[in-house]
């Protein structure tokens, strides 16, 4: 399971890990970890990355995003501790996501789509414009 310290990774000492966005983060890790719960049920895992030896994804930008990385939108839910990207070298986890969108409603996370995600899975706790719990950025 994604713990708060490997979804801050790196980042923190960063004055931008301020109390609102570990509220935030912390309120996503719960979400992910429930989701995480109905994953195993199933038999998917979320896979070790070696790059940051934890389940999220990239080399440092797959959690939380300090104001001042470039990586991903201006307004990126990463910035404010509400997206993560869990690793997913073989798209296991998005195939089970699309398959069982009625529990992202019940964890109420959000996903891109996997099409966009290639490698990696995108989830949410922002609601995108859509207010579909599947989206393209």
């Amino acid at each position: 399971m994604i713990t708060l310290e490997d979804y801050v990774g790196p980042h923190s000492a960063s004055a931008d890990w301020n109390a609102a966005r570990r509220a935030n983060g912390a309120k996503l890790i719960t979400a992910v970890a429930i989701m995480e719960s109905y994953m195993a049920q199933d038999g998917v895992i979320f896979p070790i990355n070696p790059a940051t030896g934890t389940s999220v994804s990239g080399q440092r930008y797959g959690g939380f995003r300090p104001q001042s990385c470039t990586i991903g939108a201006p307004n990126s839910a990463h910035k404010d501790g509400l997206a993560v990207d869990v690793s997913d070298p073989i798209n296991e986890i998005d195939r089970w996501l699309m398959a069982n969108q009625d529990k992202l409603v019940l964890c109420g996370v959000y996903i891109e789509h996997p099409d966009s995600t290639i490698g990696w899975a995108h989830i949410s706790l922002r609601r995108p414009k859509s207010g579909r719990h599947v989206f393209f950025p």
